[in-house]
C-alpha cells in the first residue's frame, strides 16, 4: 500500500486472492509512486494482480508478472478531451520508460510495467 495507491485497486478481476498480504509486491507500488510523482497526477490502474485463471481468460502471457503480483498496466486518469488523453498517455509511456528498471510494454492505451528484467516492447 502506498500514500496514492490502494490494494483494491490491484485485485485481480476474478475475485482470487493474491499470493501478497498487500495484494502486490511492495516493490511496485513504490515504482508507481515515482511515476505517479513525476506525472503530477493521478494514474489508473488497469490491471495490478492477476490470478492464473484470469490471466489465462485474458490471453495474458503464462509467465506474466501481474500472476507474480509485480506488474501494472497504468493509463491517465483524467481527461475527458482524446487529444489532451493521447498526450497524457505519451507523456505517461515516457515518464515509466526512465523510470522502471524492469519491463516496460508500449500500448495504445495504457502502459505496462513491471518488476521484472529489464525489456522494452511495443503491443497491440
Amino acid at each position: 500500500m502506498s500514500e496514492h495507491f490502494k490494494p483494491s485497486e490491484f485485485e485481480s478481476k476474478d475475485g482470487k486472492p493474491s499470493p501478497w498480504p498487500e495484494v502486490v509486491d511492495p516493490g511496485l507500488y513504490s515504482l508507481l509512486e515515482e511515476i505517479r510523482a513525476d506525472f503530477g497526477e493521478p494514474i489508473y490502474v488497469n490491471s495490478g494482480y492477476r490470478s492464473p485463471e484470469h490471466n489465462k481468460k485474458v490471453g495474458g502471457a503464462p509467465n506474466s508478472y501481474h500472476v507474480k503480483g509485480q506488474a501494472a498496466d497504468i493509463r491517465p486518469k483524467r481527461y475527458r478531451d482524446p487529444e489532451k488523453w493521447k498526450t497524457a498517455l505519451g507523456r505517461l509511456k515516457i515518464i515509466a520508460n526512465r523510470r522502471c528498471q524492469g519491463g516496460v510494454g508500449f500500448y495504445p492505451s495504457f502502459v505496462h510495467v513491471d518488476l521484472g528484467p529489464n525489456r522494452r516492447w511495443n503491443g497491440q
